[in-house]
């Protein structure tokens, strides 16, 4: 009859086993998670809690955020939230476990791994993660300045990146104001062609007062002529007044008194003619006398007549000078008048020379103020340029020095890839070593069991 195991020694001996297990498991959570207390009826007995405190740690010991998986998400689609406020948790932290033990081997973890857990299983599962956190402690030195360079790496991209958003702004700023500032010069050069404009308008008024005023200086040459004119006419009048005056025979009354007693004389004579006839002879010689006599008279007569036409004509003309004293007299006025005219133009024309010459000079300043300016904008536009271009350089650079350190970071993934599979390298002969060990216990208890018997 063949030997066959005493099947109560085996479990006794499999049981003292998994309690020295169980030992050095509890001895490596204290070694590499001291903060997570456990014990062997924990690990015997295995609870919800307990498994949630392990792997929260676990979490918190990879930095994760233990408060991400706690939270219900959006795309969860969930509408009731209250209702799954303990059920969400215990989904998230599964998910996420199932992801790390995938990667380390166990492709069946579940949600009775966390709500029922049992003895075996859950040391298993302990186990492997201790493995790993060990593995990881291990490798950690070496991977540590890696990972540091990679950190560095993306503080200097996201520095790079910050700088580029800055630079980008402050070209984006810097053609805003060119244009906004070039709108202000296009205004100036309206204001300044409105300037030239109002100028012109005012060179024109000044034009036409000139002319104003050499007209207003024609007129008064004119009335100056005019004046002069009637006081020669005047003058001329009164030469021949004086000339008059001087034929006119002293008592013209008693020239009329003897030329009436001469015509009375006559009309005797000629009544006496006809009676003396005879005694023409004797008296011819005083007739003829008479008759020259009375041709003198006549022809002094005449001159009276003339005379006193003449005093008539004087009489008119001398109307006709009073009638040019007052139109001299209110040319005079109206000459008076337009020299006030002509200095209140003056003054004006003063004023507005004044005018130009302050707009000329004001405007001057303003186009060399304007000018200053345009030379100034000029040059902040040349250093833009300048600027953005350098900036382009520098753009160019940080791109190149993000493409490197891109490069650098995938080399660093591949290299934890690297040490992943490493990690499954040794865990798998881990595993392979811990099964002979099991293997070469048992081999050994069996001649012990043997002997018993």
């Amino acid at each position: 009859m063949a030997w066959q195991p005493n099947i109560t020694s085996m479990a006794k001996q499999n049981k003292s086993s998994m309690h020295v297990e169980y030992g050095y498991l509890i001895n490596e959570l204290e070694q590499y998670m001291p903060q997570f207390k456990a014990t062997i009826k924990d690990l015997q007995e295995p609870s919800q809690s307990f498994v949630t405190n392990f792997y929260t740690d676990v979490f918190n010991e990879f930095f994760c955020d233990v408060n991400n998986l706690i939270e219900i998400h959006i795309n969860q689609n969930l509408t009731y939230h209250e209702m799954y406020s303990e059920t969400v948790p215990i989904l998230n932290m599964c998910t996420a476990l199932k992801y790390i033990y995938s990667k380390l081997g166990i492709d069946d973890f579940g949600l009775n791994d966390i709500c029922d857990p049992s003895s075996k299983r859950t040391y298993r599962l302990l186990q492997t993660m201790i493995n790993f956190i060990k593995y990881s402690d291990e490798k950690i030195h070496e991977v540590d300045a890696k990972m540091k360079a990679v950190r560095n790496m993306k503080d200097t991209i996201d520095s790079f990146k910050k700088q580029k958003d800055i630079i980008v702004n402050t070209i984006n700023k810097k053609s805003l104001d060119r244009i906004q500032r070039g709108a202000e010069i296009k205004t100036v050069a309206e204001e300044v062609k409105d300037g030239k404009s109002e100028l012109a308008k005012i060179q024109k008024h000044r034009d036409d007062v000139l002319k104003e005023l050499e007209k207003v200086k024609q007129d008064q040459e004119d009335i100056e002529k005019k004046c002069s004119k009637l006081c020669e006419l005047k003058d001329n009048i009164i030469r021949d007044i004086n000339d008059l005056r001087a034929q006119i025979v002293e008592a013209p009354d008693l020239l009329k008194a003897d030329h009436e007693r001469l015509k009375r004389l006559k009309n005797e004579i000629t009544e006496k003619k006809s009676a003396m006839m005879a005694q023409v002879s004797a008296k011819k010689q005083t007739v003829i006398i008479l008759e020259q006599e009375l041709a003198a008279q006549e022809k002094r007569l005449r001159l009276l007549t003339d005379i006193t036409e003449k005093n008539e004509r004087l009489s008119k003309l001398i109307n006709g000078i009073e009638t040019l004293s007052q139109t001299k007299c209110e040319l005079e006025e109206s000459s008076e008048n337009l020299k006030e005219r002509i200095e209140i133009l003056e003054r004006e024309r003063a004023e507005i020379n004044n005018k130009i010459n302050n707009s000329v000079k004001e405007m001057e300043r303003e186009r060399n103020s304007y000018k200053s300016k345009s030379d100034a904008l000029n040059k902040e536009i040349d250093s833009m340029i300048k600027q953005s271009s350098y900036q382009s350089e520098t753009i160019k650079s940080l791109e190149f020095e993000i493409n490197k350190y891109n490069l650098y970071k995938s080399k660093l993934e591949m290299d934890v890839i690297t040490i992943m599979k490493d990690f499954e390298l040794a865990k798998n002969a881990l595993n392979e070593l811990q099964n002979n060990f099991h293997l070469e216990t048992i081999k050994n208890l069996m001649p012990d069991m043997q002997n018993e018997h």
